[in-house]
């Protein structure tokens, strides 16, 4: 279990980390999923968006994190 704690004049963030962990937002409709990458190196997770080409609806896409 650790626990780190940030403040500044206008915010106060608090992260917990203790078993298992998910966060999720929301993809733009304008962006393909099959375009979407991620990758998870050294505790940093980083997903790349491509610039989006037309508005299209898109369905939720499970992404694979290498």
């Amino acid at each position: 279990k650790r626990e780190q704690e940030e403040k500044g004049d206008n915010w106060h963030r608090v992260e917990r980390s203790f078993g298992s962990f998910t966060r999720s937002f929301a993809i733009p409709d304008t962006v393909q999923p099959e375009d979407i990458s991620a990758n998870y190196n050294d505790g940093v997770l980083t997903v790349t968006l491509p610039k989006p080409q037309k508005k299209e609806t898109s369905k939720p896409h499970v992404i694979t994190i290498q």
